[in-house]
């Protein structure tokens, strides 16, 4: 409460004067004009007491009147988090290299002061923040910590990258879903989504001269990863089958010292193929049985069967004679129902949602010739039916007990320097974040000299040198190839050719038994009888040979250190890092990026591992650009590039499977108005194991502010795995950053597989859609600029996301089925 009766003599406006210039850091003749003028005006709502001296109201209403000729009105008041950019860029995301284009400007500090006027004159005047408790005399502070309205915090400081989406301290939700389907693979979901828990950006200034920002922000992330992928591929060769029935036995007069010549005995085994054994695979019988042994007496009621027309074995169960059945002995392309090869491919996914609660906290501070930047990020993440959830868990909450950074910044006489260097905050961006990874810790520190006065050339801005410890989970993928064949019967048999007869010692027979070396002839037996059968059958079928690549996806502990040193115009960032999955992988790498003002940019890199496969393996990287400016509508870029995969991993178990990885580029992109068209060649035959020659022609139509038409077309295009031609539409409901926002694509994919028996070509296509839609609050994050960088980040992730579920690794073609 106020007191009715206010003193205010020119000591106590002196002492205002002199505090005012303790904390905003200005001459004592610039004094802050919102504090004058609220002082006066709260003693003129009040009234002014008959105790007030005329020389105090003369001396107040001229240090008023001197500070509106000396000083420059504040209209409004701001927090310095607010003031700390006037134009931002985009927050890096998923190593995106961030390079200062504009110059920070700082405003003073202090804001939403109250003058406290106390009932007792001889206590001092204290000030105090809006809704806030006193601070004392003793207090190290002059402003104690304060929650700053989010209104009054410019994003671009608390901007940063999150397990893959962009976040400011406006974050309240963002989500995307996402539906694919095509001709020949499975539907599957999208879920990329985050929801703000707790926020609060809370800044304070010492009374040695130390200014302090403090984010904290607790968020949920539900997202869905690659579990399991299966492409099968299955080729028919149309084939017809030769099939054989052999009939055959022989009986006589029994032989031997113990034989009585009235009985009749068998000179062939019984051999007799069980055709419920015939196997479905390759059509080959897999058990003969022997029913009969030579020398078996046959009874006489087999033998009067036998003499029956017709191949007979016997009577009352006895069964003599050879009866084999062979459905397959060779067989040649092509049949009655077709003549032309034909391929399937069939690709099968399988997500698995990963819920992630994270702990951001940012600290900014700042003197007047220094400031500095600490990053401390915690998470917690389980993944649904991950083989290592136990590892893992116990891996997160190692890092758990890992500490907060907390920066150190000597203070002094002098006050803030509103001019802190802006590639502080995009050195912090730039940090190297393992891709498709999870964060469990991350800490990270940079510090930088802070301007004089504020730069007039960006290049004049001093580099900021930001270290950074990661710890989290990567995937790992495992791969398995397998090959099968078999065939498909697709008609009933027919008879080709038979032949045969059977008679005695009257007839024109013959017949020689061999068993285990010992032969029986028709010639030396006075009374026999045999009987001999041959059948040739064929029969319409498929070949079919399957190839089946499966993979499977298991997150691993994963340790990095990166750095950066962020300049205005270039970035060099130096990482190592383990992931100690079955075979550890270790790497080190460093790459280069440097943007000029005459429209060049540069960029080369390489890393190493060890125990490389197919997603982490050593490569050398570079590219090089050069925009030409037309006219403010127009310009055309020409670009080269290059990729070297030095040891990618070729072989799965025992085959060899390659996935190009290698390419050189050479490409231009014209951009006229609304209308953007590029070309981009790739060289196959520079680098080894290269994307063979394909030249890639794009068409983007901007038709209005909210719709935007994309093609695409690979006229040529060599490789045997390939994308020949696309479309898009990207259609957003609204002007704001996460206005609703629909995105349709559409790709046509072709596979070659080589060429039939006759000589042409296998090949199989597929047509691949995806829906996405996307939306949050609130409705600008990020400033337009920003918002609309961050809007094209997306949708590179949402493509990124789309072709991971097409096959990049071309299979081998299945077996081709054997010709006689």
């Amino acid at each position: 409460m106020i007191a009715k009766q206010l003193f205010v003599t020119p000591k106590l406006l002196l002492k205002l004067i002199y505090f005012n210039y303790l904390t905003n850091g200005l001459k004592p003749n610039n004094i802050s004009l919102n504090l004058i003028t609220h002082t006066f005006c709260r003693l003129l709502l009040l009234g002014l007491p008959s105790t007030l001296q005329r020389s105090s109201l003369a001396i107040t209403l001229l240090l008023i009147f001197t500070s509106l000729s000396l000083t420059k009105p504040a209209f409004g008041q701001t927090s310095l988090a607010y003031s700390i950019l006037k134009t931002s860029e985009l927050p890096p995301i998923d190593n995106q290299i961030q390079l200062a284009e504009t110059p920070i400007d700082f405003s003073p500090v202090l804001a939403n002061l109250e003058l406290i006027i106390p009932a007792d004159p001889t206590i001092k005047p204290s000030i105090r923040l809006e809704n806030t408790t006193p601070t004392p005399q003793d207090s190290e502070y002059i402003i104690t910590p304060r929650v700053v309205p989010d209104n009054k915090i410019n994003p671009f400081t608390t901007a940063l990258p999150l397990n893959g989406i962009s976040i400011s301290h406006l974050t309240q939700w963002e989500a995307l879903g996402g539906y694919n389907f095509g001709e020949n693979q499975n539907d599957s979901f999208i879920v990329d989504g985050i929801v703000r828990l707790e926020s609060s950006v809370t800044e304070s200034l010492t009374r040695n001269n130390v200014l302090t920002i403090d984010q904290k922000g607790t968020y949920a992330q539900l997202r869905t990863v690659r579990q399991f992928r299966e492409v099968d591929v299955t080729r028919f060769d149309p084939q017809t089958l030769i099939g054989l029935q052999i009939q055959l036995s022989l009986t006589a007069a029994c032989i031997g010292e113990t034989a009585s010549t009235s009985q009749q005995c068998t000179y062939t085994p019984g051999l007799v193929t069980d055709r419920n054994s015939i196997d479905p695979q390759f059509l080959v019988p897999t058990r003969i049985n022997q029913t009969a042994n030579v020398f078996d007496i046959v009874t006489p009621e087999s033998l009067a069967i036998i003499e029956r027309p017709g191949f007979q074995s016997g009577a009352n169960g006895q069964q003599i004679g050879i009866d084999l059945y062979f459905p397959n002995v060779g067989a040649f392309p092509g049949n009655t129902q077709s003549d032309r090869t034909r391929i399937e491919r069939r690709e099968t996914l399988e997500d698995t949602p990963a819920l992630t609660i994270s702990g951001v906290r940012q600290i900014i501070k700042a003197n007047d010739s220094e400031a500095v930047i600490a990053r401390t990020i915690r998470g917690w993440t389980g993944i649904l039916e991950d083989d290592n959830t136990g590892l893992n868990s116990l891996w997160q909450l190692g890092a758990y007990l890992l500490p907060d950074v907390e920066p150190q910044l000597d203070g002094g006489v002098n006050p803030v320097n509103s001019n802190i260097n802006k590639n502080l905050f995009l050195a912090a961006n730039n940090t190297r974040v393992p891709l498709n990874s999870f964060t469990a810790y991350q800490a990270g520190i940079g510090r930088s000299p802070t301007p004089k006065v504020p730069p007039t050339d960006l290049r004049e801005l001093p580099s900021v040198n930001y270290n950074s410890l990661w710890v989290g989970l990567s995937p790992i993928t495992e791969r398995t190839f397998s090959r099968s064949v078999r065939y498909n019967v697709t008609g009933l048999p027919r008879i080709l050719a038979a032949a045969g007869g059977e008679g005695g010692v009257n007839s024109n027979v013959a017949f020689v038994s061999v068993v285990n070396n010992q032969g029986f002839s028709t010639d030396e037996f006075q009374d026999f009888y045999t009987q001999i059968y041959l059948t040739f059958l064929n029969q319409n079928a498929d070949f079919v040979s399957s190839t089946r690549l499966t993979e499977k996806t298991t997150y691993y502990p994963h340790i990095s250190f990166t750095g950066n040193i962020t300049g205005s115009e270039d970035v060099l960032r130096y990482y190592a890092g383990v992931i100690p999955a079955n075979r550890t992988k270790a790497y080190l790498g460093l790459d280069y990026t440097k943007n000029t003002s005459n429209g060049w940019t540069f960029n080369t890199g390489a890393i190493g591992y060890l125990n490389p496969d197919r997603d982490y393996y050593s490569q050398l990287v570079g590219n090089l650009a050069k925009r030409i400016a037309i006219n403010k509508n127009a310009n055309v870029i020409l670009s080269t590039a290059f990729n070297y995969a030095l040891d990618r991993e070729t072989m799965i178990g025992s085959t060899v499977i390659i996935s190009p990885a290698s390419y050189v580029t050479l490409g231009a992109r014209a951009n006229v108005g609304r209308v953007s068209f590029g070309l981009t060649n790739y060289f196959g035959d520079l680098l080894p194991e290269s994307i063979d020659d394909t030249l890639l022609a794009n068409l983007d139509l901007r038709i209005s502010k909210n719709l935007v038409l994309s093609a695409y077309l690979t006229p040529i295009n060599n490789n045997s795995s390939r994308s020949r031609y696309g479309a898009s539409a990207n259609l957003r409901l609204g002007k704001s950053y996460n206005s609703p926002s629909l995105i349709f694509r559409w790709t046509n994919n072709e596979y070659d597989f080589g060429n039939d028996p006759v000589g042409r070509e296998l090949l199989t296509t597929d047509n691949v859609f995806s829906v996405v839609f996307k939306l949050g609050q609130p409705s600008n994050p990020f400033d337009v600029e920003t918002a609309e960088k961050i809007r094209q980040q997306t949708e590179q992730e949402v493509q990124r996301l789309r072709e991971s579920n097409q096959d990049q690794d071309l299979l081998p073609p299945p077996f081709q089925a054997p010709v006689p």
